[in-house]
């Protein structure tokens, strides 16, 4: 889920915007917004970085080259992760008036999250909710969480100097952990050949990892030589050009001076069970399998590869199973376990899942209405996801399976304008993104962040996302920025989210 080329110039302006105007707000007198919690903490005295002109070697690399930063391919507007075809019970978007206020148990301060222990969930019948639901949570103490346990993607195609604004602001959030995702056919366009792009990503992984983020590499997009045909996005048609890519790849970020890899974690994939993401190849868990296989042993044979958690590709909920378009991800994920993820000779790995939630409260379980559309199939539904993906996992034969949340979120279009600062409307596909306001979007990630830290069976959560907002791919349409925690064109940048994740109380996490 990359997206840059002709989006990079709207992408500069953004980061300049939000450089402005957080200098802006860091001098006013003016009090920050408040969500569901009272007081946000002040801003005041946090300056972002300023720019060096250039990249910062870490420390215990050396001299390296600076390259000059080129540009990378556009993705197509709409195309992220379970956008595709529905099966709504309806197609009208009930009236504003008629949106449900968040309905979500409020939360419980602790000095630590702790796991609860809850029965084992079947696919076939929803448990009984075993979580109290309350009308409203306004005014409720945030919990302490793990920061351990949370990370953000974040848009990494940008500038050295832009980028060190971006993980200021990840920094603010306290979270742990930062997610990115490398299209493969951006760094290596032609064998053996690697772009600025790739030089790029090296550096930057490189500064992450130094301002003490735990690093989640992402890797898909075979490039055109490497693939059966050039129709969309696909796998590689030889699963060993993917494993010598990531020989070099892990060879030139290296490892820290302890001898530990830059990567402490590495997604093989992502989405594979959509056909836009695996055209030219058979869609299916077994084939999945075989290039999972490969990247296993490139990955285990790398530099620092012993430490390094490898994460199946999460599978993109779709609603759809016909076989063509898209597979079913439960249906996926079993074909994936039978040929061969449940074997224990894969050690220190993890399950990528996509639990999105549509506009569904993650408390919420599948089907007390199907009135909105979105809300008549267990894949609209965060904690049906959860809990039927831990219920196939047990019965695998390997039943210790952890599961990672490679992506998770809501989104909404509410508080977008253009330059001009005129309302952007929202793409007619999905519908859902006029069905929950800003303070529900903020609401909503931080409840599902204390329903995952009390799951035993789920380990980090990746927010779906940072800055994936530019200008221009707003007035596109693009439903990746629905997701995004920053605002262009607009004085205040940072999102109610934003506010009310960078406040919630953590253990463990990143400062600035």
């Amino acid at each position: 889920m990359t997206f840059s080329g002709t989006l990079r110039r709207s992408l500069f302006v953004l980061a300049i915007g939000l450089l402005m105007s957080l200098l802006a707000a860091c001098g006013s007198d003016e009090e920050p917004l408040r969500v569901y919690i009272t007081p946000t903490p002040e801003t005041s005295g946090q300056q972002p970085p300023q720019s060096t002109g250039g990249l910062v070697p870490v420390s215990d690399q050396g001299p390296r080259e600076r390259p000059d930063w080129g540009a990378v391919s556009t993705p197509t507007p709409g195309s992220f992760g379970p956008i595709i075809t529905a099966a709504p019970a309806s197609e009208t978007a009930p009236p504003a008036t008629a949106t449900t206020a968040p309905t979500t148990p409020p939360p419980t301060a602790t000095d630590t999250p702790q796991p609860t222990d809850t029965a084992t969930p079947t696919v076939a019948a929803s448990p009984t909710p075993t979580l109290t639901l309350t009308p409203t949570v306004e005014g409720t103490p945030l919990p302490t969480y793990n920061a351990e346990l949370m990370g953000i993607q974040i848009n990494a195609n940008m500038s050295a100097e832009d980028f060190a604004t971006m993980l200021w602001l990840t920094q603010r959030l306290g979270v742990r952990w930062v997610k990115f995702q490398m299209a493969w056919e951006d760094m290596e366009p032609e064998r053996g050949q690697f772009s600025d792009v790739f030089y790029r990503y090296r550096v930057f992984v490189q500064d992450a990892n130094a301002a003490g983020f735990h690093v989640l590499l992402s890797i898909a997009k075979a490039p055109a030589w490497a693939r059966a045909t050039a129709e969309e996005d696909g796998p590689p048609a030889n699963p060993q050009d993917l494993a010598t890519f990531i020989t070099t790849l892990m060879s030139e970020v290296r490892v820290d001076i302890e001898g530990r890899s830059y990567f402490d974690a590495i997604e093989v994939w992502n989405e594979p069970n959509l056909r836009r993401e695996w055209n030219g190849a058979e869609l299916s868990g077994a084939a999945y399998m075989r290039l999972f296989d490969a990247a296993y042993n490139a990955i285990r044979n790398g530099e620092g590869g012993h430490s390094v958690t490898i994460v199946s590709a999460g599978l993109a909920p779709t609603g759809i199973n016909d076989g063509v378009n898209a597979v079913d991800d439960r249906t996926y994920l079993r074909q994936m376990l039978a040929a061969g993820l449940a074997d224990p000779k894969y050690q220190n790995i993890a399950v990528g899942v996509h639990p999105y939630g549509a506009a569904n409260p993650p408390d919420a379980r599948c089907c007390a209405s199907s009135a909105q559309g979105y809300d008549n199939d267990p894949t609209w539904f965060f904690l049906n996801t959860l809990e039927d993906y831990h219920a196939i996992i047990q019965s695998s034969g390997n039943p210790n399976l952890q599961l990672w949340a490679t992506e998770f979120g809501w989104g909404t279009y509410e508080g977008f304008v253009n330059p001009e600062g005129t309302p952007v409307p929202p793409p007619a596909d999905p519908p859902y993104f006029t069905w929950i306001d800003q303070e529900q979007q903020a609401h909503f990630i931080l409840r599902a962040f204390e329903i995952g830290q009390s799951l035993p069976y789920l380990g980090p959560m990746f927010l779906w996302n940072l800055n994936f907002s530019a200008s221009e791919s707003i007035e596109q349409g693009d439903p990746q920025a629905a997701y995004a925690l920053l605002l262009p064109n607009v004085t205040d940048p940072l999102r109610p989210a934003f506010k009310l994740l960078e406040a919630a109380p953590k253990i463990g996490g990143v400062q600035p």
